[in-house]
């Protein structure tokens, strides 16, 4: 029952009717713990007329024996809302129905990690199965950075809403790691031309000081989002005395009006629902009420909660000894737990779990949420605490040594499930942040470290740098604990492992001497393992990284060491990956010749590993190669049949990568349709995957191909376009080369003027090729050569001395 929440469902509905307009918007519903807030959504959401949108919703975990799990599982809330648009069962007109498998695989690669292989629909296909492990894998081949990964999510959801309207529930957002706050952002920016609604809750007092003592960032974001006009904010009020008068009638069909009751009840309750609904309860329990809802007790002798809490605890006490033991159990688990793990911790047999469990979902203190698999294709019930306050009363209730003999339990139960997900590489934020949370309660500190860096490379893996960062700090953490003695070997591997994870992390985020620091921290721990393949892996990293701050020589010299080491110990993988640096040191020197020789090298080892997408590489390298000398033909034979591998494994990037290229090459060779064939099809690749620059050098070379054909209102389309997106994403590089094709823009209109109006525009021409190439100056830029070439010879054809540029 819902009552004295008009003026907010006043806003849910304008929202909801501006959303199916177009006009779609982020809107944020705060108010203290018990004020109504999901209660709120669930009850508007049946006054909306049945198929006229989809609703997903997915809540934050909450804190487990106080440590904030929530903030640990990255991006999970909207793996959760993957899930359930997975199934699609919420659109009712089939001719709606998605296909949402191949929406996944075209739009949002970088996300097929979040269809669960353990849900009650996700994998039941085997070619769902071929899908997830064919996107899966060390590294996210699927996209190359965080926004990319955010792009692909808003692609997804664009491509939902698109069949039917969306609307999605975030709850608790106060519990939410950062990475997936920042994706609200990114999203919200987005959707306000769509029909998608997000809705998000939190509570304002937490968000304050719940953060590990620190501001949340949903603060901050919804402030972002306030102030770019993509959202509103309600904030709910407490009840009044009308409100608490409806909530009688509710109860109490003949209830009649008593001033004096209703005064008082608002007065102890603060207009808090919770506090008023649980607390009609005992009151009526207690033979305070009567079957009309008539007060006959006396205010002096009734004991009054101080708070919500306070209430709830008197809720929970009053339970049968049988129902709130079991319920204390599964709070261990958390404020959701499955009936297969709470059969374990309680022992009891399943129907007699049901029966109370039953119980408990009559009192209100639970609500069934559904079915999910679990290992050995076990089907258990799922269940939810309806509110996060019965969650503390009955945990908080538990004798401390209850509690470690609990989270002992849980901690043995998940991780059998989680060794029985380690092949399929599955680890679900979730997982792993309640399994380290259980282990490290219980004092398994070895077990909390492997699953803390498990997650820390999970984390990675979606490019979410906060929570990796924290995941690794934990490993550090438990392997300097003197509470355990690790094996020597097993502390060493760990740290060497988080070590490189670490210099990963810099290295991607262009923090080249902390990824050197940190690959030579894990470089000293594989040494004294004297594991050689890590130890290549470590040296590697730190050639690489030495080519990156254009050392070319530092770098060719560590490579060529490592080189030597790994052949002498065997290592493909690491002779590979010397190569590949060698290679690149010397088509950056110009020594193409050389070049090509590595590449060859490296492309023999990646056969003899059947490692195709090293193959395919390499011919692109080679590819580019011979595009650098100038011999076109035989750097488009390279691409064509790196082309033809990158399509065949499905890297989608790579794909993309290698048709602008063989564009490139049609367009010098002068067939422009060809190469405008080549280049859209790689912009489309570009686009579906969120890589921003790619779609910033695709509309270059889109621009450039126009106006060799003559196409020149199309040409400026498509570096204006390349241009913008390019200073957005800070690409000088490509803001620079954008800017001198401006100026060949410009210089092949004059062509077609004369008089006064074609002098002004050359020497427009000539003036966005000096600002192009002061930029290229500064980078320096591959192509400055050829576009000083272009601007003596425009000066040298329309004889334009320099000092008359304006």
């Amino acid at each position: 029952m819902l009552v004295g929440r008009s003026q907010e469902l006043g806003v849910l509905n304008e929202s909801y009717q501006q959303m199916l307009a177009g006009q779609g918007s982020v809107l944020f519903l705060t108010g203290e713990a018990g004020l109504g807030k999901t209660t709120l959504v669930h009850e508007w959401r049946k006054s909306i007329a049945p198929g006229s949108s989809l609703y997903v919703e997915a809540a934050c975990s909450i804190p487990i024996g106080n440590v904030d799990v929530g903030a640990l599982e990255a991006l999970q809330p909207w793996a959760d809302v993957i899930a359930q648009l997975q199934s699609a069962s919420a659109i009712e007109d089939k001719s709606k129905k998605l296909d949402f498998k191949r929406l996944i695989h075209d739009s949002a690669p970088a996300w097929a990690w979040a269809i669960p292989l353990i849900g009650d629909i996700a994998h039941a296909a085997m070619e769902t199965n071929r899908l997830v492990r064919e996107q899966r894998g060390e590294a996210n081949a699927n996209a190359v950075n965080q926004q990319q990964v955010f792009q692909q999510y808003v692609n997804l959801l664009i491509k939902v809403a698109d069949v039917t309207p969306l609307i999605i529930l975030l709850d608790d957002m106060h519990w939410s790691d950062i990475s997936s706050t920042s994706l609200l952002f990114y999203l919200s920016r987005q959707i306000t031309v769509k029909t998608i609604l997000v809705l998000c809750t939190y509570r304002p007092d937490d968000a304050l000081s719940g953060f590990g003592g620190k501001r949340h960032p949903i603060l901050q974001i919804k402030n972002e989002i306030l102030r770019y006009s993509a959202g509103k904010e309600i904030s709910l009020h407490y009840l009044d005395r009308t409100a608490i008068r409806d909530i009688l009638i509710g109860n109490f069909p003949a209830y009649q009006t008593d001033d004096e009751f209703e005064q008082w009840l608002e007065k102890i309750s603060d207009g808090n629902s919770l506090f008023i609904t649980q607390f009609i309860k005992t009151l009526q329990e207690d033979g305070h009420l009567d079957e009309s809802g008539k007060f006959t007790g006396e205010y002096d002798a009734i004991k009054i909660p101080d708070s919500a809490l306070a209430v709830v605890e008197e809720r929970t006490a009053r339970l049968n000894d049988e129902t709130k033991e079991l319920l204390s159990y599964a709070t261990a688990e958390g404020v959701e737990f499955t009936s297969y793990i709470l059969e374990k911790l309680s022992d009891k047999k399943p129907m007699q779990l049901l029966k109370e469990l039953q119980t408990a979902t009559q009192a209100g203190v639970i609500e069934q949420r559904g079915k999910m698999k679990i290992s050995g294709n076990h089907t258990t019930g799922v269940y939810g605490f309806s509110h996060s306050l019965f969650h503390k009363a009955l945990y908080d209730s538990l004798l401390e040594e209850q509690k470690e003999f609990l989270h002992r339990q849980c901690f043995e139960l998940l991780k059998v499930e989680w060794d029985n997900l380690t092949e399929s590489d599955d680890h679900s934020a979730t997982l792993s942040s309640k399994l380290l949370t259980h282990a490290e309660k219980c004092g398994e500190l070895e077990s909390a470290a492997e699953v803390a860096l498990g997650a820390a490379r999970a984390a990675w893996h979606n490019f979410a740098e906060a929570e990796a960062l924290e995941m690794i700090g934990n490993v550090r953490r438990f392997a300097a604990s003197t509470e355990y003695r690790f094996p020597p070997k097993k502390r060493e591997t760990l740290l060497g492992d988080v070590a490189m994870l670490k210099s990963d992390i810099d290295k991607l985020r262009g923090r080249y001497d902390d990824s050197a620091k940190a690959a030579g921290d894990a470089l000293a721990q594989y040494q004294k393992l004297q594991d050689g393949k890590k130890i290549h892996t470590a040296l590697n990293r730190r050639a690489d990284l030495l080519r990156l701050q254009g050392a070319f020589q530092e770098s060719e010299a560590e490579a060529r060491k490592t080189l030597e080491l790994a052949q002498k110990d065997g290592d493909k993988s690491g002779e590979a990956e010397a190569l590949t640096t060698i290679g690149i040191v010397r088509n950056n020197l110009g020594e193409y010749q050389d070049a090509i020789e590595y590449f060859t090298r490296n492309m023999e080892i990646g056969e003899s590993l059947g490692n195709r997408g090293g193959i395919a590489t390499m011919l692109n390298n080679i590819g580019n190669v011979y595009a650098n000398l100038g011999e076109f033909p035989q750097a488009m034979d390279y691409h064509k049949r790196s082309l033809e591998i990158r399509e065949a494994v499905g890297d989608r990037s790579g794909t993309a990568t290698t048709l602008g290229n063989i564009g490139n090459e049609y367009a010098i060779l002068g067939d422009y349709n060809e190469a405008l064939a080549h280049h859209k099809r790689s912009l489309e690749i570009f686009e579906s995957i969120g890589e921003r620059s790619g779609i910033s050098r695709l509309r270059l070379c889109l621009g450039i191909s126009y106006r060799k054909q003559g196409n020149l209102q199309q040409g400026w389309d498509e570096i204006r376009q390349a241009g913008t997106l390019a200073a957005e994403i800070k690409s000088k590089a490509l803001e620079a080369g954008s800017v001198c094709e401006m100026g060949l823009l410009s210089e092949a209109e004059a062509l077609k003027i004369e008089g006064d109006a074609r002098t002004a525009k050359v020497k427009e021409a000539v003036a966005y090729l000096e600002k192009g190439l002061s930029m290229m100056r500064q980078i320096p830029h591959s192509e400055a050569r050829n576009y000083e070439d272009e601007l003596e010879r425009i000066r040298n054809d329309f004889s334009i001395p320099v000092e008359n540029v304006s």
